[in-house]
């Protein structure tokens, strides 16, 4: 079987064209895409092919559809309405044995096997999660980001003062929404340059500069670096107060200069934090009874067609909030 699917090339060309289908195996489904998410991770792959094993790739790990058929030995019903767990443990070490969750060979859906942006994707059982029927496909597909923020936040282990935002595209302004969630009274500050993202901050009551070193130094007890440029962790450290912490979700290789001693002496706790662990039915859950709450970061919604094209303004500069693909 073969379906309609954007392609990245080895020399990083995206086009839109066809792919065939691998076969459903045991414990494994076919799943008709209704809503892909296009995520920093991805934009991270378009730019410089990092992760993907085999090419052309078909990128797309936030994913909502709906079961189109049931491998051999998995028990669920065609038409199921799904998000995927994105990740892919290897089964065979040690780890796996214990917990697949903690495979130190973990890899991602759309880099070790063709993902979401497609009519169609094959992927194993385990990465099946139901959906309520009252969720809305636009809004579930915010289910696997949102699993990273929770899995972010859920590794604080007080309730912060006063927080910095640092970039307020999709991951941003999903941690901004969930502290506010988890913390109305709490005062987020927002540093973001680009027009419209920054008017979505505004909207949701942040103090937004456009850039961080317009914050006065010493500021803030948390500060979330979601933008990942070069001079990025050198100006979170220059606005966290004493014993601050630093959340780093940003997907980004570009070098950063800090001066070690400036953690040391201000006591600063520097975290990195990758994907999730358990955090996903709890995201789903959320968005079924408060969908009106994420909602706004959707600024985009768009034909599988033009991905190619506002992948490539995203890459370029980025204007909007989350973008989602309706293949």
């Amino acid at each position: 079987m073969n379906a309609r699917a954007a392609l990245l090339h080895e020399d990083l060309r995206l086009e839109v064209g066809e792919r065939k289908l691998a076969d459903v195996g045991p414990g494994e489904a076919r799943i008709r895409v209704e809503w892909a998410g296009l995520c920093g991770s991805d934009l991270h792959v378009m730019r410089t092919g990092a992760w993907v094993q085999e090419w052309p790739a078909t990128l797309g790990h936030e994913v909502f559809g709906r079961v189109e058929e049931a491998g051999p030995a998995l028990e669920i019903e065609d038409g199921t309405r799904v998000v995927l767990d994105s990740r892919l443990p290897c089964l065979g070490c040690e780890a796996c044995a214990r917990d697949p969750n903690t495979c130190p060979n973990i890899r991602f859906l759309g880099e070790a096997r063709p993902g979401g942006f497609a009519a169609y994707t094959v992927v194993p059982g385990r990465s099946l999660h139901r959906v309520p029927e009252g969720l809305e496909g636009e809004d579930a597909v915010l289910a696997e980001p949102l699993a990273v923020v929770f899995h972010a936040l859920n590794e604080l282990t007080s309730v912060p003062e006063r927080t910095l935002v640092v970039g307020h595209g999709p991951m941003g302004a999903l941690a901004h929404i969930e502290l506010r969630r988890r913390h109305a009274d709490l005062p987020v500050s927002v540093a973001e340059p680009a027009r419209l993202r920054s008017e979505l901050a505004a909207a949701l009551d942040a103090d937004v500069r456009s850039s961080a070193t317009e914050f006065p130094e010493g500021s803030f007890d948390l500060v979330i670096d979601a933008a990942g440029y070069g001079g990025v962790l050198g100006d979170a450290i220059t606005v966290a107060a004493p014993g601050a912490t630093i959340l780093a979700l940003a997907i980004s290789d570009r070098p950063a200069s800090i001066r070690p001693i400036e953690l040391i002496e201000k006591r600063i706790t520097l975290k990195g934090l990758n994907a999730f662990i358990d955090e996903l039915p709890e995201a789903i859950d959320l968005l079924a009874a408060e969908p009106w709450r994420y909602r706004p970061v959707i600024t985009d919604a768009v034909s599988l067609d033009e991905l190619p094209e506002i992948a490539a303004t995203q890459l370029a500069e980025p204007e909007g909030v989350k973008v989602v693909i309706h293949p």
